[in-house]
């Protein structure tokens, strides 16, 4: 009887087979592959490289700088290619943004690690620089900051000022001024282009920092001087650097003379007038601690917490001062903002009114609008256990105002507000039947808006 032939397939073992090829045929294989799949050379470099680290310090050093001389353009040729479309265009896809970032940070990484040649970085400069002279890409930042790590060398940051100065603009001027001063420690160059820009106070601010740098306090203190009455835009450091000279100095005249400025050139008002006022009241003159105290109260914004400056007040001032002045600083603080107007009633204990200003304001002819005005929420979670039936009120509002003409969003955010008005329904008034009861009224009065429904289902 003939035996019946074997037909299973034989076994392709790839590793065995590659390791049997020789020389030229692995350098064949290698040469077939990168033709087929050029990206394949960035992924051999890497592999190169990671090898290279267990070489020995000395072999390995020129070539870990080749290397990454070619990773360096490998990483840029990817990265570049999506910013150049993003020139282009104006902008692209958020993937792709993402992607660009990821080269980036990859020649960040390279640059870390101090191996690329100073021909291969002032290469790099060229091209890269072809891509943020176009300005519309939004990887100007990214590159800048690319820019800044790659310099090391006096050369190098050399030969970033002078392709800074090949497009002049404001904002280059900057940049070069910074590299003068903090990386190449040119003095006089810095000096010169600075002083021919001085336009905002930032542009005054940079001086007196190279000056107090310097410990050259006459010219610093004299620059801060001319910045206040000068300089345009930001004048905070300035203002701040001059104030705590003289403070130091306890130089009450300066002091008072700087506020002045600050009050004049409408810059800083109040910051100026708290630091007079601390000082006031650390030189012991309550008389002028109050006056100031007060006039830095009529400048409290929007930024600022009328409750802190209203404690602030109520700390400091003599009893009798604070009961003279009290009812005017609390009727403006419930002009200009109520919330902190509210929170003194809490601490007054005056939760009636409190709760109505909150019910009042949830109202359909109160001031909250529809979707997340959770404003007053704070409130009524410290009163819940004093009204129970009105926070439900609050909370129910908020909800229902989101129901009608709603959409999946609005229907989340009123089922949140449900949520806790049920919570106090069961934990506090322990009424189980009379939120079940208002509860599936409520459903049903909704029954045509299943996405609504679906999002109470857990309530």
């Amino acid at each position: 009887m003939t035996a019946e032939k074997n037909t299973q397939p034989v076994d392709f073992l790839l590793d065995e087979r590659l390791q049997s090829l020789d020389d030229t045929d692995l350098c064949d294989l290698v040469d077939n592959l990168l033709e087929k799949k050029p990206e394949l050379y960035q992924l051999i470099l890497e592999w190169f490289k990671e090898k290279q680290k267990t070489a020995p310090k000395t072999d390995a050093n020129d070539d870990l700088a080749s290397l990454d001389d070619k990773l360096l353009f490998e990483y840029w040729e990817d990265a570049r290619r999506i910013i150049s479309d993003f020139n282009v265009y104006g902008g692209g896809p958020e993937d792709a943004e993402y992607e660009a970032y990821g080269y980036l940070d990859d020649i960040s990484g390279l640059i870390k690690e101090e191996n690329i040649t100073a021909n291969a970085k002032l290469e790099f400069l060229d091209e890269a620089f072809e891509e943020y002279n176009c300005h519309n890409s939004g990887f100007e930042d990214g590159l800048m900051d690319i820019f800044f790590e790659i310099c090391q060398t006096k050369e190098e940051w050399e030969y970033l000022v002078k392709k800074l100065d090949e497009h002049p603009s404001n904002w280059r001027k900057k940049l070069i001024m910074n590299i003068q001063r903090k990386y190449l420690h040119d003095d006089k160059a810095y000096l010169k282009e600075r002083m021919k820009n001085l336009q905002y106070g930032m542009d005054y601010w940079d001086l007196v920092e190279y000056y107090d740098e310097k410990r050259d306090l006459p010219k610093a203190l004299e620059t801060a001087e001319e910045g206040i009455l000068k300089g345009e835009g930001r004048l905070t450091e300035l203002f701040e650097f001059l104030s705590e000279h003289f403070a130091k100095k306890e130089d009450t005249a300066n002091l008072e003379r700087i506020v002045h400025t600050a009050l004049s050139r409408q810059s800083e008002e109040k910051n100026m007038l708290d630091r007079l006022f601390e000082h006031y009241k650390l030189m012991g003159d309550y008389k002028n601690a109050k006056e100031t105290l007060l006039e830095s109260f009529g400048f409290t914004s929007w930024h600022c917490s009328y409750y802190d400056e209203y404690k602030r007040m109520k700390e400091f001032l003599k009893d009798q001062d604070w009961k003279s002045i009290e009812p005017e600083i609390v009727n403006k603080i419930k002009e200009k903002e109520l919330n902190d107007y509210l929170r003194i009633c809490l601490d007054k204990n005056m939760k009636e009114t409190v709760i109505e200003t909150i019910l009042n304001q949830g109202s359909p002819r109160g001031r909250l609008g529809l979707l997340n005005d959770d404003g007053f929420d704070e409130f009524a979670d410290k009163l819940e256990y004093d009204f129970p039936e009105k926070v439900i009120e609050y909370y129910w509002q908020k909800a229902y105002r989101n129901i009608p003409g709603g959409k999946r969003k609005t229907y989340q955010y009123a089922a949140k507000n449900l949520k806790k008005a049920k919570s106090i329904y069961m934990d506090i008034l322990k009424d189980e039947i009379g939120w079940t009861e208002r509860f599936s009224y409520l459903r049903s009065e909704f029954k045509n808006r299943p996405a609504f429904l679906d999002e109470v289902r857990l309530l």
